[in-house]
């Protein structure tokens, strides 16, 4: 008897690796999408001057996706971009919140991937304020890909106390 609950341990425990390595290789696959992202290493430092009167800071949200993201990886990113879209329309239309995709896996990004420390699908907020930056992990928003309006929520404050 013990020993058909050690081999069931056994084999829940392989069954259960399988899937996570299934998983993660669909979400790192390596399909070409074109179109997917560029190399904005030049977009992410520099910061747009803000009008007289006005706080000098941008914020840029960049999310970090492989060649063939999965579902949640591209809601990671979407909910974001609808976030800002919905919520901040003229700061991101005057360029104080931006928004950007890049590809991980593009080796002409690997500046970017070193700089972020990325080693898989993420999400990252850069504040820059009078020239300096700080990167802020933002990956906490995985916990509500799964809820666009509950993400789109937690994400605005998020941004709005980034901002002030």
């Amino acid at each position: 008897m013990k020993s058909d609950k050690k081999a069931g341990l056994i084999a829940g425990v392989v069954i259960l690796t399988i899937i996570f390595v299934v998983l993660v290789c669909w979400c790192t696959g390596t399909k070409d999408e074109p179109g997917k992202s560029g190399d904005i290493s030049n977009n992410l430092t520099a910061p747009v001057n803000a009008s007289q009167g006005e706080k000098n800071v941008t914020i840029k949200v960049v999310k970090f996706e492989p060649n063939n993201p999965c579902q949640g990886c591209t809601n990671l990113g979407n909910f974001a971009n609808e976030t800002i879209q919905r919520h901040f329309p003229e700061e991101h239309k005057s360029g104080k919140i931006i928004y950007e995709t890049v590809n991980y896996q593009d080796a002409k990004n690997i500046g970017l991937v070193r700089k972020y420390n990325v080693v898989g699908s993420s999400l990252y907020i850069t504040v820059i304020k009078d020239g300096k930056e700080e990167i802020n992990d933002a990956n906490d928003m995985w916990n509500y890909v799964g809820d666009k309006e509950k993400y789109i929520n937690v994400f605005k404050n998020k941004l709005e106390k980034l901002r002030d």
